[in-house]
């Protein structure tokens, strides 16, 4: 049986006011296209229609997710390349790309289109990068989920639904940036071993323990250890174990009538003085000034 392309998709207005929002959405979609057919589809506005030949250039970041089939991608920074089912591949503002399913599979599509300070915050700080703008993520219900809420929101506009529609986005990205990461750790030995290293870290926070007395814990090198654990949380253990005292630090001042001096012995400081002064570093505020501020007490 011979089936037609089918979509829904949504071109977005907004207020100026949106724009303080940081991020703000313009377009979102979803395209079924079956084998043998046409593409890119007809009825875009211009500045979104284009050739597969010639590509196009947008004035707007797009995240396009494939959840079945496959088809071709290329970019200013990409080399073409096949973008198989459960790949999500970013499109970046003034920067040529084209695309299209395979004619044997087709391929359904979601996606959305969106700008402002926000996305070119990522970009500056390389978490969106224009050399490597395909992520093989697989299917993942939750990533659907949220592409159809957009839809739905999209389609109410209600008030403030701009708002609602940027929020959504941030979770959007910020999932696949976790997923993309995630996938990373195959090696469920190592990945077990970090995650127990943690677990040993908050339950001994009120004890003195070295990185190096934890990798040879886990029969790991120090060197392999401080590697694998920096890849998979971002930190160094000794930053880590640091973060989590001051976390620890803040709690004992706000919710226990402890003074300063027993809360830097008891999460194993040196002295009085170096807990201030690691509090301070981190914080920009005394431990005493802290407390105070929490407690609504003016700082004397």
């Amino acid at each position: 049986m011979q089936h037609t392309p089918s979509s829904e998709i949504r071109y977005i207005t907004f207020h100026e006011k949106d724009d303080s929002w940081r991020l703000k959405v313009n377009t979102v979609g979803f395209e079924s296209i079956p084998v043998y057919s046409a593409y890119p589809t007809s009825g875009h506005p211009q500045g979104y229609s284009f050739d597969f030949e010639r590509g196009r250039v947008l004035q707007e970041f797009q995240l396009v997710y494939i959840t079945k089939g496959k088809g071709q991608f290329a970019s200013g920074h990409a080399p073409a390349g096949e973008v198989p089912e459960g790949s999500v591949f970013v499109l970046f503002p003034n920067e040529w790309h084209t695309y299209r399913p395979s004619e044997i599979s087709g391929w359904e599509s979601y996606w959305v289109g969106f700008s402002g300070s926000f996305a070119d915050g990522l970009l500056a700080g390389n978490q969106l990068l224009k050399n490597s703008p395909v992520l093989n993520i697989g299917y993942d219900e939750e990533i659907v989920s949220l592409y159809k809420k957009l839809l739905e929101v999209s389609n109410s506009e209600r008030p403030g639904y701009q708002q609602l529609l940027s929020g959504i986005v941030i979770h959007l990205l910020a999932y696949v940036f976790y997923r993309e990461r995630d996938k990373n750790w195959k090696d469920k030995e190592v990945l077990a071993k970090i995650d127990k290293a943690r677990l040993i870290i908050r339950e001994k926070i009120n004890t003195p323990v070295s990185p190096e007395e934890l990798a040879a814990s886990l029969n790991m090198s120090y060197t392999w250890f401080r590697r694998m654990f920096r890849q998979y949380t971002g930190l160094a253990p000794a930053q880590y174990i640091a973060q989590l005292k001051m976390q620890k630090a803040k709690e004992l001042l706000t919710r226990s009538d402890k003074t300063v001096k027993e809360i830097a012995l008891e999460l194993g400081f040196e002295s009085i003085d170096y807990f201030s002064t690691a509090f301070r570093k981190q914080t920009g505020q005394t431990p005493t000034q802290f407390r105070w501020m929490c407690q609504g007490k003016p700082d004397n």
